[in-house]
Parts: C-alpha cells; structure tokens; sequence
C-alpha cells in the first residue's frame, strides 16, 4: 500500500510540474518576451538566450546521467536546480524525460516545483505590473 501511495504522490508532483511547465511557457511567450522587446532588447538575443541556456541544460543533465552511470562524483541537485532556473526551465522536464534522469527522485521533483512556482509567481507578478 505504501507504494502505491508513493507512486501517488510522484504522479500528483509530476502532474503539477506538467501543468506548471505549460502555463511558465504561455507566460514566458506573452508576457515575458513583449516586455522585454518593448523595453528595447532585440527579440533575436532572447532567442538566442534561451536555445544557450536550453542547450548548456541539457549538456549538464547529460552530464550527470553519464557521472551516475559510471559512479562518479555527481552534479549536485543544487545545481542541476539553479542551471534549471536560469534557463526558465523551458527545457528542463523534455530533458528529464528524455534522458530519464531524476523523474523518480521525489525529493528533487518537489524542489523543481517549488521552483516552477516560484517562476509562474514572478511572471504574474510582472503581468500585474504590466497591466495595472
């Protein structure tokens, strides 16, 4: 019973992340990059910014899949976390799944949606701000 209780949660957690990851995405699409163009940024340098940040996400969580498999010294979560955050974490839950690196750590997928949340709020923040 305890398992399937277990197995709960982490479908409960990864459901969230799901929804989260979608609605960060129309945030980012609508809000985030309009402000910033409107605010004199070229559209191409956050295209570009985030394909980097998308890229270098990938590079590291590949990284550490390959460090876990040999049983090496690993990438911390700490900082699979931060790189995840700086790349708006458009990429992180299509590498995770890709990859099948950290779905199963429940722990992990809690801090990421701490995370997520923290980003929707600060988005929507910036959205009243924008529109208020």
């Amino acid at each position: 019973m305890a398992k399937v209780k277990g197995l709960y949660k982490k479908y409960l957690f990864k459901t969230l992340l799901d929804v989260l990851w979608i609605l960060s995405i129309v945030l980012v699409t609508f809000v985030l990059i309009p402000s910033l163009i409107a605010a004199a940024i070229p559209g191409w340098s956050i295209a570009v910014y985030l394909l980097l940040t998308s890229a270098c996400v990938f590079g590291v969580y590949a990284r550490d899949k390959k460090l876990s498999k040999r049983g090496g010294e690993r990438i911390s979560e700490r900082q699979l976390l931060l790189i995840s955050a700086c790349s708006l974490h458009i990429s992180t839950p299509l590498c995770m799944q890709l990859m099948q690196h950290k779905t199963a750590k429940l722990s992990f997928l809690m801090k990421l949606l701490l995370l997520f949340l923290l980003q929707v709020a600060g988005l929507i923040s910036l959205l009243i701000g924008l529109y208020m």
